[in-house]
């Protein structure tokens, strides 16, 4: 390990402290529950360990800066579920919850089925985004493949499986 990297090491240990609550009050802020704070928190702080060279004049700018892009991240996220739950409560009203539990049975084995055609990388990733929730960073540092390669997979796959659905399933 080069000194840089352990100059910035004690950089960011010593900004953790003195910048937590700030950043913490910026996703409490947002309605967000304090466990999911602390673990953005530390999303932040595990995001700016990856960088190579910072200045400690500019680390507080970026730390905030940071934690409002995964403040919005995390509600979008938030968003879009609530989205899908929605309109599964909207088809409930339409038809009978038995027959609404059984279409969404059938739909997941394709689903399944579709996703175990694929690759192992593919089944992997896709896997860890739908049912793991997990982000792209997150499956990128699993899988120790490129964030972009994640994007793209997951991109990719979705298309897949969304027109395969419309085929067997007729949606």
């Amino acid at each position: 390990m080069n000194s840089v990297s352990l100059q910035n090491r004690k950089i960011i240990g010593e900004a953790y402290s003195a910048l937590k609550p700030q950043l913490f009050s910026i996703f409490r802020q947002a309605g967000i529950d304090e466990c999911d704070c602390d673990d953005l928190v530390h999303d932040v702080f595990l995001k700016l360990l990856n960088i190579d060279i910072i200045a400690a004049e500019h680390l507080k700018g970026l730390a905030v800066t940071m934690a409002y892009q995964k403040r919005t991240d995390y509600l979008r996220h938030k968003a879009f579920v609530f989205n899908e739950q929605a309109q599964i409560v909207k088809m409930c009203v339409n038809t009978t919850c038995c027959q609404i539990s059984t279409d969404i049975n059938i739909i997941l084995n394709v689903e399944k089925r579709i996703m175990f055609s694929m690759s192992d990388l593919d089944v992997k990733t896709y896997s860890m985004s739908r049912y793991d929730e997990k982000t792209a960073d997150e499956i990128a540092q699993t899988l120790n493949i490129s964030k972009r390669a994640v994007e793209a997979r997951l991109y990719r796959m979705r298309l897949v499986v969304r027109e395969k659905l419309r085929k067997i399933v007729n949606i």
